[in-house]
């Protein structure tokens, strides 16, 4: 026996406006830097002055151009 699905609710026009209010305000904060990796020579690109590489050289996460949010402020946590 199958059940049926039920169908996905339709989001308010309110909360999808505060959605996208939030994602693009989350978004204006962000910047894609550039900087040569420190192991390997390769140009690199990251957000906020965070990089990784694919030799394996990450630099610290203190050295970013932003404070990272705390836990509290995670909501994927």
């Amino acid at each position: 026996m199958t059940r049926r699905k039920e169908p996905a609710p339709v989001p308010v026009p309110e909360v999808a406006a505060a959605t996208a209010a939030a994602a693009a305000a989350f978004l204006a904060g962000q910047e894609i830097t550039t900087t040569e990796c420190r192991r390997c020579g390769t140009q690199v690109s990251g957000v906020n002055g965070r990089y990784a590489c694919i030799c394996g050289w990450v630099n610290d996460w203190s050295e970013g151009h932003t404070i990272l949010p705390t836990a509290d402020q995670d909501v994927d946590a």
